[in-house]
């Protein structure tokens, strides 16, 4: 089959997809990375500046067919950080209000209007206030990457100040009434775990919810032994609010736990834009490294002998965890860290949800050598066994070719 002859579909994401530091990004990027040119004939819709377009042609060519950059509702930083204060008023919750694109709304529609497409396929609950109505010929498809309300949910548990409560918990209501209001709407539904598509079975009765599988790219990420250095490796980026909360909670209850036990550990914390309130509070501590932005995470981590996952706040599926078994990192994490993944405590990661135990399991990777060789091992096995991209390919192309019913 040629490219000329492939199925064409219409993609759009409410962000510029590289550079690939987020983990929607990732997975967006990678499921049309592997489909693109054998499977679907892509055209892509995002956000894009001049610089990024010049910077990551090369990537987009790896991705789509053809793109077609929209301009976001608020362009310059300032225009965006009002338009967010005065959102807090309005019945959206502030991160989607800032995704509503007149730009992008004219160009979907002169987009509809080719009937060049078989499907359409929405990226993130966010963009979705954009799709008013739907082609009655062709699957619409939204790819939801969370459970966003549940997002706010735990932001409102773990807020220590009154206000930070309150605040989470009016965004906690405006958004389960838009996914409540939004998901029905769309003729069917991908979410990146089974238990994210029965949560939305459960609140919208909704007859077409399919779970598309998280992958790993097993070339760019080879096996290797966990390095017999006593340091632990966090990633995520630190402009991310769950992963500042994460890290935050680390760093006060566990670490100090973890260094009476192991006196000689570190703990690497690899992202981009860490919050200088936090690095200047570690600033002494030679032991805590906060490398910001990378060029290669997987040669950031090399370093690491277990990879440390202490997540309070989330929802959809961590890809990082998967990335750091098919490195050989063994990995310690919270409940809601491991959530939705085809993953088995104790057998393929130590689950640890108190700082006694999140040090415990921590210390006993860094000791015992040939346990956590084991782990690295296991690990491996199971990403190995689940997580092609090209499977998660084959979901997507499916779903965008079967009818509507």
């Amino acid at each position: 089959m040629t490219a000329r002859t492939l199925p064409k579909i219409l993609f759009a994401t409410p962000r510029f997809l590289f550079p690939l530091d987020t983990g929607g990004q990732i997975r967006s990027a990678k499921i049309l990375r592997a489909a693109h040119g054998t499977l679907l004939d892509v055209t892509l819709m995002s956000p894009a500046t001049p610089q990024e377009l010049h910077t990551y042609g090369q990537e987009l060519k790896g991705v789509c067919d053809r793109f077609i950059p929209y301009a976001p509702r608020w362009e310059n930083p300032l225009s965006r950080w009002l338009g967010r204060v005065f959102s807090l008023m309005g019945p959206w919750p502030v991160s989607v209000a800032t995704d509503f694109s007149p730009s992008f709304q004219q160009l979907l529609a002169q987009q509809r209007s080719l009937g060049n497409h078989c499907a359409e396929v929405c990226d993130f609950l966010h963009l979705a206030v954009n799709y008013d109505t739907m082609p009655p010929n062709i699957p619409v498809i939204l790819f939801t990457h969370n459970v966003e309300q549940e997002i706010f949910h735990r932001r409102r548990d773990v807020a220590t100040h009154w206000w930070h409560r309150w605040l989470w918990h009016n965004q906690y209501r405006k958004m389960r009434h838009l996914e409540e209001s939004i998901i029905p709407k769309f003729p069917r539904i991908l979410t990146v775990s089974d238990r994210d598509s029965h949560f939305f079975r459960k609140t919208s009765q909704h007859s077409d919810i399919r779970t598309i599988p998280t992958g790993v790219d097993f070339e760019r990420l080879p096996w290797h032994p966990p390095a017999d250095t006593l340091e632990v490796v966090f990633m995520g980026s630190m402009d991310a609010h769950q992963n500042v909360d994460g890290i935050q909670w680390f760093l006060k209850e566990v670490w100090p736990l973890l260094k009476r036990r192991v006196p000689l550990a570190r703990v690497r914390i690899i992202g981009r834009y860490p919050p200088r309130s936090l690095t200047s509070a570690y600033e002494s501590d030679q032991q805590v490294i906060f490398t910001g932005w990378v060029s290669d995470v997987v040669v950031a981590s090399r370093t690491g002998q277990v990879f440390a996952v202490p997540l309070r706040v989330g929802s959809g599926t961590r890809i990082k965890i998967y990335e750091a078994m098919a490195l050989g990192l063994p990995v310690i994490s919270t409940s809601i860290g491991a959530e939705g993944l085809e993953l088995e405590p104790d057998l393929h990661y130590l689950k640890a949800d108190s700082p006694e135990a999140f040090s415990d399991a921590l210390a006993m990777m860094l000791v015992d050598r040939e346990k956590c060789l084991e782990f690295s091992k296991r690990a491996r096995s199971q990403v190995e066994t689940c997580c092609g991209w090209r499977h998660a390919a084959e979901v997507l192309m499916a779903a965008c070719m079967e009818p509507v019913l």
